[in-house]
Order: C-alpha cells, then structure tokens, then sequence
C-alpha cells in the first residue's frame, strides 16, 4: 500500500499535513466541495459476465406462409400443365419441409444431450443455472419449430389438395375438349 491508499489514521503527522495542504489547494482552484467527494468516491461497475456462449432467442412472431400462385394465361391445356407443374412443386416443398424438420429436431436434441451430460460435471452453481437455462431454451426451440412445421405442413398440403382438385377439373374438362377434336 502507498503513502496514499493508507488510511489518514495510519499517517503520520507529517504526512497528514500534506494531505491537508493537497485538499486545501484542491478547494482552492474553485472546485466545490461535492466534486471532490464525487472523484473519491466513483461508484463501481462490477459487470458479472456468464454463459458467454448462451443461446438467445428472439421473440418473433411465428410467421405462416406465403402463397403465391401466379395465374395462368393460355389455353386449357397450358393450365393442365401448370397444375401439374405446380403440385410436383408443392410435394417436393413438403418433401424438404419433413426433411428440414427431421435435421433441426435432431440437431436439438443433439445439443440439449450435450448440455445435459456436460452439466452432470458441473459444480460451480452458476454454470449449472446457465447450462439449465440453455437446455430450457433449446427445448423451447424445439417446441417452437414443431409449431412451425405443423403450420407449414397444413398449410402446403391445403394448397396441394387445392390444386390437385383444380387440376382434376380442368383434366376433365381437357380430356372432354380431346375427345370432341378426335370425333369431329
């Protein structure tokens, strides 16, 4: 410890004089008394910083998809291709959908393993408090995107059996416009 961090009772006479003649020209130089204290007396900004890998997760609203369908200008039988066209379309969408699905929910469960065994040999009460909220948080991840991929999957098969209704129509109609060109 210096002459300076000591307490003013550990001082000697000597160095108590000093330190006065130090304040005394201090309050001197205009400087009002508070602001002395204020410098001597600084709050201190402890900042705790744990679970620096933490997942955070955003509060986003869960969003439906977009239908687009665009509309078909031709003939009867150009719209019969283009449904066919669109329902390929449609049931490869699904096909990646499932797909997507079954990689994110394993890649979760993957991780919520890793947290769960890496936090049996844990000790430290902090670190277990983060790893739980971790594991809390990739749970409601999963949970979340069950949610989505139920949505999406409602959603893609309503359009698909939308489309294949429609395509059904125009199939009979074309295949009665087919028939009437090859009797004529």
């Amino acid at each position: 410890m210096t002459v300076d961090e000591e307490p003013l009772y550990y001082r000697s006479f000597d160095e108590r004089d000093k330190y006065e003649e130090r304040e005394k020209s201090r309050m001197s130089v205009g400087e009002p008394r508070s602001e002395i204290y204020k410098e001597a007396r600084a709050p201190v900004e402890i900042k705790r910083m744990t679970g620096a890998g933490r997942l955070v997760l955003e509060k986003e609203e869960l969003e439906p998809l977009r239908k687009v369908s665009p509309k078909v200008i031709g003939g009867l039988f150009d719209r019969v291709d283009f449904l066919k066209t669109r329902i390929a379309e449609i049931q490869s969408a699904l096909d990646t959908r499932k797909r997507l699905h079954d990689e994110l929910i394993k890649e979760i469960d993957v991780d919520i393993g890793d947290k769960q065994m890496l936090l049996s040999g844990l000790s430290n009460m902090d670190d277990i408090r983060d790893f739980k909220m971790d594991i809390s948080t990739l749970r409601m991840e999963k949970r979340r995107e069950n949610v989505q991929f139920w949505r999406d999957l409602v959603q893609l098969t309503t359009e698909l059996r939308e489309l294949m209704e429609e395509f059904q129509t125009e199939s009979k109609i074309a295949n009665l416009f087919q028939e009437l060109k090859s009797g004529e």
